[in-house]
């Protein structure tokens, strides 16, 4: 993995946290808990993506059509319906 260089100016409250987090938690480098928040950040954007996603799709009846068509071919009573 290519790891770059940044330089990243923070508020005394936020640096503290940022020290105070490391310590409890015992994690390398202020970097690495930098990274993990950038990793939640990552992760809570992609689920606003996909709830977003999702509503678009029921909105425009692809969710209708696809319930429709789920069980083609199987019927209740057969192993793979279940």
């Amino acid at each position: 993995m290519t790891v770059g260089k940044i330089s990243v100016s923070l508020e005394e409250p936020l640096l503290d946290f940022l020290s105070h987090y490391q310590e409890t938690h015992r994690v390398r480098s202020k970097s690495e808990v930098i990274a993990q928040a950038l990793t939640l950040l990552r992760e809570r954007e992609l689920e606003t993506q996909y709830a977003e996603a999702l509503a678009e799709w029921r909105a425009n009846g692809e969710g209708d059509l696809w319930e429709s068509v789920i069980a083609d071919g199987l019927s209740e009573g057969s192993d793979a319906a279940r």
